[in-house]
């Protein structure tokens, strides 16, 4: 994702008009690798959020809180001491690179005022926040030089030999491996790098070379030059080098204007945030925000939501997928023994042949080949028999077996209809998990198997007795102005199939598939060939079936829908239902509106 230096550089002038001058009045540590300040001026409350997270590194004004641990952090108290009641009088950033300086002014114990930084290095898994000091207040290597006081992230030789991020060293920049500044590069040098670099492929180019450029916006410069990003530097032409001059010249003059936060999508789907118009993103939405905190914030939660959620689902996934798989085998031993137990049929014809041919059987006779009458070319076949049974006792002996047989698939065939039962709702909560993305939802699924037959108390998790939010099924308008209501998880399913629908609704759902249940609202129309439709591929595409072609989906009219008495939630029996076959269309899909309930 696209928190480079242009996004830094945004970012930083924003902060920059909101911030200088005021005065840190709370600091705290939420998460081990999170800091937040409340910092007040002009008699408003902002708050700064410092993130240096290995997967999502980042700064910006946060307006969704976070609760504060009852005992701070180490590295909490020493920002306390250092910084709380300072003001803020600069924010910089280092070159165009994704470091940012917040400079602090405050008091030490003799009442000198004295600068301090809080540097922030968004910089992936190497990210890190450290407390420094324009005076040695510690042992110091250079007397000119910022002093570390404490970091979040402690680097020692044995890890970075470079530098060392430790108390008492003097602080030393990332390294920027000879990468170019962005504002500063002229077009003698953009050829002469150019140059120096055929070799190297034109996206590659702009991201090694260049601070602050990220892989999104070296592809957004080969494409406003019109020219391909996976070639070599060398390929070009002189004048398609000019176009990718122009392309650059033009991208940092929009930067220097000013930032276009937005975020952009594909089918729904999140692909990426910019400062800077993408024109690249031609099949994609972008949704446009009035500030880069605005946008940084959406962007990351969403993000950390879909994190908590599989964090916080992994769990229950893993106890459902072991039950799966343990029903999954024994489903394929009772198919196995109901093979085995079908061979049966040979007991009652050999009993048949003895008793057909009795006068020729005398006890003590070991085998015997008897003429099968009912076979039109008269063959003979073999029977073995017990030396010490009579003739009748053999023959009572083949028919007691296969009546013991008989016995044994009448209860195979019960016991495969209840693993098959079981496999279905298993699926049923497996898919639940697959579509929904609050965690109320989550808790929803967990509180169903908690109180399913499955779950053994005393075993793994432990028992759910939170009280339950309700959580709400996605709502959709038909291209025809219809609502379409679609379970993602078997209570929402209940809803919609006993609670919302009307008797002339339409109730859909996919056949014999685990599923959502969808139901098509007629508010007092005919519901339109071209919404059902629609209402079907929506029950195809929240299935289990999502990635298949002509999918079997059920629809039908609420009135003949009904839910069995002390029947597992989401099921549900119905009768004259007709079937229509769907292929998922994630693109029309995407072309329905769907309404946001938070």
């Amino acid at each position: 994702m696209a928190f480079d230096g242009i996004t830094t550089y945004h970012l930083i002038a924003e902060l920059r008009k909101v911030l200088i001058g005021g005065r840190i009045r709370k600091i705290y540590q939420p998460e081990a690798d999170e800091v937040r300040m409340t910092i007040n001026k002009d008699r408003e409350n902002y708050n700064l959020l410092l993130s240096a997270n290995a997967n999502n590194p980042r700064v910006y004004l946060t307006e969704k809180p976070k609760d504060n641990p009852s005992t701070p952090p180490s590295f909490c108290m020493v920002l306390r001491k250092h910084i709380l009641n300072g003001s803020i009088v600069d924010i910089t950033q280092h070159e165009t690179d994704r470091v940012v300086e917040i400079s602090i002014s405050g008091k030490n114990e003799f009442n000198d005022v004295v600068i301090k930084k809080l540097i922030v290095e968004i910089m992936g898994r190497n990210s890190n926040i450290i407390l420094t000091s324009d005076r040695p207040e510690l042992s110091a290597e250079a007397a000119e030089e910022d002093v570390i006081l404490d970091a979040l992230k402690k680097v020692g030789s044995g890890s970075n030999r470079y530098r060392q991020i430790l108390p008492g060293r003097a602080y030393v920049y990332p390294p920027e491996s000879g990468r170019q500044n962005v504002f500063t590069l002229t077009e003698e040098d953009f050829y002469r790098l150019t140059e120096a670099k055929a070799e190297t492929v034109c996206e590659r180019f702009w991201v090694q070379d260049f601070l602050g450029i990220s892989p999104i916006l070296a592809r957004e410069i080969a494409f406003r030059a019109g020219v391909s990003g996976e070639v070599k530097l060398k390929e070009f032409s002189k004048k398609q080098l000019g176009y990718l001059w122009e392309a650059f010249a033009q991208i940092r003059a929009a930067i220097a204007a000013g930032p276009h936060p937005a975020i952009y999508y594909f089918r729904r789907e999140i692909l990426d945030f910019s400062t800077v118009d993408l024109h690249s993103m031609t099949d994609s939405q972008a949704e446009t925000y009035p500030t880069v905190s605005a946008m940084l914030e959406a962007f990351y939660y969403i993000k950390d939501k879909k994190l908590r959620f599989k964090a916080k689902s992994a769990n229950l996934r893993h106890q459902l997928d072991t039950l799966l798989k343990k029903n999954y085998k024994k489903l394929q031993n009772l198919h196995d023994d109901m093979a085995r137990s079908k061979k049966n049929e040979k007991n009652k014809y050999y009993g048949d042949l003895i008793t057909a041919n009795i006068y020729l059987i005398s006890k003590g006779m070991e085998e015997i080949e008897l003429v099968d009458y009912n076979d039109p070319e008269m063959k003979t076949v073999k029977v073995k028999l017990k030396v010490n049974e009579t003739p009748a006792q053999n023959a009572q002996r083949f028919y007691k077996k296969y009546n013991k047989g008989k016995r044994a698939q009448l209860q195979l065939a019960e016991q495969i209809a209840m693993t098959e039962e079981q496999i279905y709702y298993l699926e049923s909560l497996v898919n639940g998990l697959e579509q929904s993305t609050e965690l109320t939802e989550l808790d929803e699924i967990r509180h169903e198997y908690t109180h399913s037959e499955f779950y053994k108390k005393g075993r793994g998790a432990k028992d759910f007795k939170q009280k339950l939010t309700a959580s709400k099924p996605l709502h959709y308008i038909s291209s025809e102005g219809f609502d379409i209501y679609v379970g993602k998880n078997n209570y929402q399913n209940d809803y919609i199939s006993t609670k919302l629908g009307v008797d002339e609704d339409c109730w859909l759902h996919v056949k014999d598939i685990p599923g959502s249940h969808v139901l098509i609202v007629a508010d007092g129309r005919f519901i339109t060939e071209a919404t059902v439709l629609e209402g079907g591929m929506l029950a195809a595409y929240y299935s289990k079936a999502k990635n298949s072609e002509n999918v079997p989906v059920d629809y039908v009219e609420f009135k003949y829908l009904k839910k069995p008495k002390k029947s597992k939630p989401g099921m549900v029996v119905f009768t004259n239902q007709n079937t229509m076959y769907v292929t998922p269309d994630k693109e029309k899909l995407a072309e329905l509106k769907l309404i946001s309930e938070d």
